[in-house]
């Protein structure tokens, strides 16, 4: 697997998140300078309380006196659904994906993928940000 990051260690990561019995997601925000900002999963009682991991990698970097460029977010999760198991590649919900286009925006990143990955680390799909969640040329420029 060609990645910045030691995927078995961001399961440490995501074994991390609250409540165990819950979904397990990990992520690792990397950026150019090779610093690398991680977060896991907190599920609170409502939503908007909780904290998805990869909010909480983008809110690490937003602490760093230096804020080095991002280039992609990686993420590996296990989704406890039905139906899915350890084979189903996670995702970033709606409510990261909108953080991240605006995240971009602002800070004029116009290349950024998201490097997914399931909780066997046998399947991956990465897409930009312009995939995941596409506003056109008004938010992206040319």
């Amino acid at each position: 697997m060609n990645t910045d990051f030691n995927l078995l260690k961001l399961k440490e990561i995501a074994d991390k998140s609250y409540p165990e019995h819950r979904n397990r997601i990990g992520a690792a925000l990397v950026c150019e300078s090779g610093k690398i900002f991680t977060g896991f999963t907190i599920r609170r009682s409502s939503i908007l309380g909780s904290t998805c991991a990869e909010r909480m990698a983008l809110d690490n970097w937003f602490q760093d006196e230096e804020k080095p460029m991002p280039m992609k977010l990686i993420l590996v999760g296990k989704l406890m659904r039905d139906g899915w198991n350890d084979t189903h590649i996670c995702y970033p919900c709606g409510m990261c994906r909108e953080l991240f286009h605006q995240f971009a925006y602002n800070f004029k990143i116009k290349n950024f993928d998201f490097e997914c990955y399931s909780w066997d680390l046998k399947n991956r799909d990465t897409k930009n940000i312009r995939v995941l969640l596409f506003y056109g040329k008004p938010f992206y420029g040319q």
